[in-house]
């Protein structure tokens, strides 16, 4: 007679929780990461839109959209983004750039005008991602604040 009950020991059990737990440590780390890479990827979507409108926008005026305060969309470029369009993203901030440099750039005095636009992370890791995303596009960065130029004259 098989007197063998069955199920599983106590020891079997915690040993199967606790590859659980060790296997989810693991996952959760990547999956923040992840998360992050994706709104990152995002805020570059989103720049190149702006990049687009700004672009029409100067092709119709012949001029560039004035500068506005951060957050806030540029009056002129309104009818040249998609409708819903916001310079506000989740754990971002966007801004249109329109500057002028009286003395030019010191690699190169000719240029007198940069039009771009700057993002704001909220986030040390999200600002990083970002960072990470746009690569060789970012022109300045200070802190949380990368800077993207579409156009330097």
């Amino acid at each position: 007679m098989d007197t063998r009950r069955g199920g599983f020991s106590l020891i079997e059990l915690l040993v199967v929780v606790s590859i659980v737990g060790i296997l989810a440590g693991l996952a959760i780390p990547n999956m923040r990461n992840v998360t992050f890479r994706a709104r990152a990827t995002s805020v570059f979507g989103d720049l190149n839109v702006i990049r687009q409108a700004t672009l029409d926008f100067n092709a119709d005026q012949n001029a560039w959209p004035s500068e506005e305060a951060s957050g806030n969309i540029p009056a002129g470029l309104v009818a040249f983004l998609p409708e819903g369009f916001s310079f506000q993203g989740d754990g971002y901030e966007l801004d249109f750039e329109n500057l002028t440099l009286p003395l030019g750039l010191p690699s190169d005095p000719t240029v007198t005008r940069m039009v771009g636009a700057a993002v704001t992370a909220t986030d040390a890791v999200l600002s990083n991602a970002i960072a990470e995303v746009l690569g060789g596009a970012i022109i300045f960065s200070a802190g949380n604040t990368h800077t993207v130029v579409f156009d330097a004259s």
